[in-house]
């Protein structure tokens, strides 16, 4: 049976990946390797390559546009907008009696690609004034129903899960 990983799931570790890797000592294959191995615990094999391409295209257009230290506020915004509301910017209710937005998919709908197109697409609408605003304090560890998944983004790999 088919468990492929939701797209705002993938997309969220592919910007937490560039973020750690922006703001660590930590090289992004450890960062990859550390999240695609918490993904596949849930979800069919994602490779960490796919994570390790599309953070290296995110931190390359992030250096093309000369974001410098605005970097890593797009990157937490970016986070921030995938768990808390759907591409409609209808908010996301991880938590429901009925709702589980964790539930693997029958389709693979995630790519390195399509990550990348949608944090571009995210960075060019907050610079033209559409921008999302993170709550101060606010850590996806303590989102409602975030569970299994915050632990993992707020992991902290080591030198030792790229081996």
């Amino acid at each position: 049976m088919a468990k492929f990983c939701p797209e705002w799931v993938f997309s969220a570790c592919v910007a937490k990946a560039a973020g750690g890797f922006l703001t660590g000592n930590i090289p992004l294959s450890s960062l990859s390797t550390k999240l695609t191995d918490g993904l596949n615990q849930y979800y069919n094999e994602i490779k960490a390559e796919s994570i390790d391409e599309a953070s290296t295209k995110i931190l390359e257009f992030l250096n093309e546009i000369e974001a410098g230290s605005t970097a890593i506020e797009y990157l937490d915004a970016y986070i921030y907008k995938r768990v808390k509301f759907h591409a409609n910017n209808k908010p996301r209710k991880l938590q429901g009696l009925f709702v589980d937005e964790f539930a693997p998919m029958k389709t693979r709908d995630y790519s390195a690609e399509k990550a990348v197109i949608l944090f571009k697409a995210f960075v060019f609408s907050s610079r033209s004034g559409l921008a999302t605003e993170v709550p101060a304090g606010w850590e996806i560890g303590e989102e409602e129903g975030i569970g299994w998944f915050g632990d993992l983004i707020k992991s902290e790999p080591t030198i030792f899960d790229s081996l």
